[in-house]
């Protein structure tokens, strides 16, 4: 499944989405973000997760915080697409609204990401 969900361009200097060191960034950041704490997540920890350098990640995030937006961006986006295609059809204002409570309550687990991050 490849869905192409826009992604402010501003937040990234190279699109994550274009090569799998990008999509591995963005998905172990949000591993140790959760795990550690914005406070405590640095570039460099998330280089040496990865195996790679601080530059790599700097050559697609200015810093630690646009890093953050686009995830959070992403995530919104992400919620938005799910609550459009499962209440396409549905006419009951009561029912809609029933699902959209379902969609933003429901924690999101690492099975619910799609296989590719191509929805930026």
């Amino acid at each position: 499944m490849n869905l192409r969900i826009e992604i402010s361009q501003k937040l990234f200097q190279k699109d994550p989405n274009s090569s799998d060191l990008g999509k591995k960034i963005v998905s172990t950041a949000i591993c140790l973000i959760d795990s550690m704490g914005l406070e405590s997540f640095t570039f460099k920890k998330l280089a040496n997760e990865i195996s790679s350098t601080e530059a790599s990640i700097y050559r697609y995030f200015e810093n630690k915080h646009k890093l953050l937006i686009y995830i959070i961006s992403w995530y919104w986006n992400w919620l938005s697409y799910r609550l459009r295609i499962e209440t396409h059809r549905i006419t009951s204002p009561v029912e809609k609204l029933d699902i959209a409570i379902e969609i933003f309550c429901h924690k999101l687990d690492p099975i619910d990401i799609p296989d590719s991050l191509d929805l930026n």
